[in-house]
């Protein structure tokens, strides 16, 4: 028996793990105790990730449908088979014509991303469509449109405050910069023992909340109201950063004239938070030195996304929660030997990904943009049945469930059916790999190399773990990257990488050679193979404690209070309507909560996973429904009705139902009322959102009645 060193990939947490082998199969898999950062942390899903490996959803062989039905076929009679359908279609439609749509199941794999983004750059096309812009794409644009402090926000560790927004890390243990690191969630504790003040907002009283030292329990889809009220109230006490303000940002007299209507008495109204308690809130967080308030999908999955995420860039820059010059801050491995700087990053020379001015695409069948290179996938539905130039024909689905993850599961199953050609790339049979014409079985995490490049920024220490494959992948499975570099070499073209192109002469088996080829050597401060060479990753001290830096001559830029877009959303954040009526105990709203157990879409196989996805409500808002927990219950809105059991939750709060995505698929069994599906009540059309055209899918108006 072998023990090998590695990490969980199934989010980005990436906890370290030990693997005892035996004749290629993993008889024990426990937490690593000395991994520089998760230190013998992990969920419940992480230690059960061997159990995905031989599920009996497992997809092990390459197969085409054939009269409706998916038949075995060699793995290069498919691509070559693939390659000729695309290349047709390319020649006919144009390279617009074939998309990429990626999901979670491949968004923490090293090299994936990075070589489906390449691949299309070299097919030509710029249809790149993934979760992230039903997600969390206002975190994206907030940035874009706000500016980038090139020393770095406050740190969680060096915090003495911080404020968690919509964002239950215990649960999810999805890391957010300055927020508390999900590969440690009990970091939350040790920061209270050392003074820390946690804040939590939230419709609900999550595991997270239940640190808090204040909790402030929102009315769903007022986050930028709360927001709003308290930047006004932290500057009309004076508790802003004057200085930082004066120096570094932009429009601030126009930003205050802004905020004038969200007193506090209108604040508390909007939020149902009582105004002493956001007064205490804004002393608490303003009164300290360092810390940040940060986010998770809450505010990001509302009605106002943007604006709410633009207000918390807005209330850490005015209380000038950013590292200057002198402090100690942790940097980056994988971007060039750059001191952090006291100085906004010239607007010219933001990364393309964020950069608005390189994010110039539009969609043709809607009024919505490119947001980090990537087209909004609330479109794509509509961009494969809208006829005319730049129809998408092909699509190719990697480590992604759209049928699932998508609102409107009927729509977007329509549009996927009425492709020529859908090529699924997946470890599992999904509700999407039904509907494939060619499905490609993939590897997991465990089952090939992989290296924690994804987690670059947001690591909390210059740390990265290189981790050879565990065990072998079975059958027909294999990397994405590598199905990839077959259909380009197929097709004719080589993939574009910035340490050099994939050609047809590529090497299948050389993974470090194609990282370095994504992260050139004199593009890092610390060369690939040097990460691969540390077994169980490596914490590089001599990036731990660098001193922020004096501006460089010329960076005069600021950060952006004002930027084009808020004005708007401004206006209608005032002007939008309460839509809760008074004295209607059927009517609510409708949030998303995590739920431990899975990850979004992925892990419902787990032996230890879920056995329903119920409706929770209030208990006196069951009561008053004439109900009792375990009835069951019917959810309409304005796009359609679901049945669901109802169960209580005394944490929320009145007038609200709380229930998780991604549930209701048919391929494993949960087609059921007991597994509320959540997305047949939303519309990939519902958005006030003109960039991402992000759907609403939180705060939902909904009517609740007995089945």
């Amino acid at each position: 028996m072998q023990t090998k060193k590695t990490y969980c990939s199934i989010c980005s947490a990436f906890c370290g793990f030990e693997a005892d082998v035996e004749d290629n199969r993993i008889v024990a898999f426990r937490p690593d105790k000395s991994h520089p950062l998760s230190q013998g942390f992990s969920c419940s899903k992480g230690r059960q990730f061997p159990h995905l490996l031989d599920d009996d959803n497992r997809l092990l062989k390459t197969a085409k449908r054939v009269d409706g039905v998916l038949n075995p076929i060699a793995p290069a009679q498919a691509l070559d088979e693939i390659a000729n359908k695309l290349t047709a279609i390319r020649d006919e439609h144009g390279p617009d014509s074939i998309a990429i749509f990626s999901g979670n199941g491949v968004q923490f794999k090293g090299a994936t991303v990075p070589m489906f983004r390449a691949f299309l750059e070299g097919l030509g096309s710029h249809n790149m469509f993934s979760t992230m812009t039903i997600d969390q794409p206002a975190k994206i644009i907030a940035v874009g449109r706000h500016g980038i402090w090139a020393g770095g926000s406050h740190s969680f560790d060096s915090a003495d405050v911080a404020v968690l927004m919509g964002n239950n890390v215990v649960v999810s243990s999805l890391n957010q910069l300055s927020g508390p690191p999900g590969w440690r969630p009990g970091s939350i504790k040790e920061a209270k023992k050392r003074g820390l003040k946690l804040i939590v907002i939230d419709p609900r009283f999550t595991e997270t909340a239940q640190l808090a030292d204040l909790y402030l329990p929102i009315k769903p889809g007022e986050d930028a109201v709360l927001l709003a009220g308290m930047i006004k109230r932290i500057i009309d006490k004076g508790l802003h950063d004057a200085d930082f303000c004066n120096k570094y940002v932009d429009d601030f007299e126009v930003f205050v004239k802004t905020l004038q209507a969200y007193d506090m008495d209108y604040v508390a109204q909007r939020t149902g938070i009582d105004a002493a308690l956001i007064d205490q809130a804004v002393d608490v967080f303003a009164g300290q030195k360092r810390g940040c308030v940060s986010s998770g999908t809450g505010p990001d999955m509302g009605p106002h996304p943007n604006l709410a995420e633009h207000l918390i860039c807005c209330i850490n820059t005015i209380c000038g929660r950013h590292n200057r010059e002198g402090d100690q801050v942790s940097t980056s491995l994988l971007t060039p030997n750059m001191p952090p700087i006291e100085a906004v990053v010239p607007w010219d020379f933001l990364p393309p990904l964020i950069n608005r001015q390189a994010n110039t695409r539009r969609s043709r069948v809607a009024d919505a943009g490119q947001v980090y290179q990537e087209m909004p996938s609330s479109t794509l539905a509509d961009e494969i049945t809208t006829a005319g130039k730049g129809q998408i024909k092909a699509l190719i689905v990697i480590g992604g469930n759209p049928v699932m993850s998508l609102p409107d599961r009927e729509k977007i199953t329509q549009a996927l059916g009425g492709l020529n050609l859908l090529v699924s790339i997946d470890v599992r049979n999904t509700d999407t790999t039904d509907l494939a014409d060619y499905v490609l079985p993939a590897s997991y995490g465990l089952e090939r190399p992989e290296m924690t490049s994804y987690a670059d920024f947001i690591f909390d220490k210059p740390f990265h773990q290189f981790a050879e494959k565990v065990v072998d992948a079975p059958e027909d499975a294999t990397e994405e990257w590598i199905y990839l570099a077959e259909l380009a070499k197929r097709i004719g073209f080589e993939i574009p990488l910035a340490g050099g192109s994939i050609g047809a002469d590529y090497d299948q088996q050389d993974f470090v050679g194609l990282m370095q080829k994504i992260y050139p050597v004199d593009a890092t401060k610390i060369p690939i193979t040097d990460i691969a060479s540390n077994d169980g990753g490596k914490v590089y001290e001599e990036f731990a404690s660098v001193a922020v830096v004096p501006a460089f001559e010329g960076m005069e830029d600021k950060l952006r209070l004002m930027p084009e877009g808020v004005a708007e959303e401004f206006a209608h954040l005032l002007a939008s309507a309460k839509t809760i009526a008074e004295g209607d105990d059927r009517q609510h709203l409708l949030i998303c909560r995590r739920n431990k157990y899975v990850y979004n879409s992925m892990c419902h196989e787990l032996p230890h996973s879920v056995k329903d996805n119920p409706a929770y409500m209030h208990p006196d808002d069951i009561e008053a429904l004439g109900a009792k927990a375990g009835d069951a219950i019917v959810l309409r809105s304005e796009y359609g009705a679901i049945n669901a059991i109802v169960s209580a939750d005394a944490g929320l709060r009145r007038g609200v139902v709380s229930a998780s995505h991604n549930f209701g698929s048919k391929t494993n069994g949960q087609d059921s009322d007991s597994f509320a599906s959540i997305s047949e009540l939303l519309s990939m059309d519902h958005t006030n959102d003109k960039y991402a055209r992000m759907p609403i899918m939180t705060a939902v108006p909904i009517q609740v009645s007995i089945a």
